[in-house]
């Protein structure tokens, strides 16, 4: 059995829920990246190669959040499994993100999705 002491497993809970968010604020200021460079590229007179290699390079660049992102969902799935043959099995430290398996008591269930 794996020993963790329930200090260090919630603040290993905090972190992961945090590096959540700040993916998807990472993810959130890429969309809002691309509009401007979009609103900005006109009347520049910017030539077409030019505005298709940076737009492709923001484009990129979300790509690569998004893929650290589903590393982080595999890293959570993992830290899941781990809890489960420790002595904080029966610990619930939550999961990150909103959604059905984070259920709220002041939230009801079918407001929970788009909560």
């Amino acid at each position: 059995m794996l020993i963790f002491e329930t200090r260090r497993a919630r603040d290993v809970a905090r972190d992961t829920k945090a590096m959540f968010a700040t993916l998807d604020t990472a993810l959130l200021n890429s969309a809002q990246l691309m509009l401007s460079v979009l609103k900005g590229k006109d009347g520049a007179f910017l030539p077409e190669p030019q505005s298709q290699k940076l737009l492709l390079a923001v484009h990129e660049s979300a790509g690569d959040v998004l893929a650290g992102r589903e590393k982080m969902v595999s890293a959570t799935r993992l830290l899941a499994q781990l809890q489960k043959r420790s002595n904080q099995a029966e610990t619930d430290f939550g999961c990150p993100g909103p959604g059905p398996w984070s259920q709220s008591a002041t939230i009801p269930a079918s407001l929970a999705v788009v909560a």
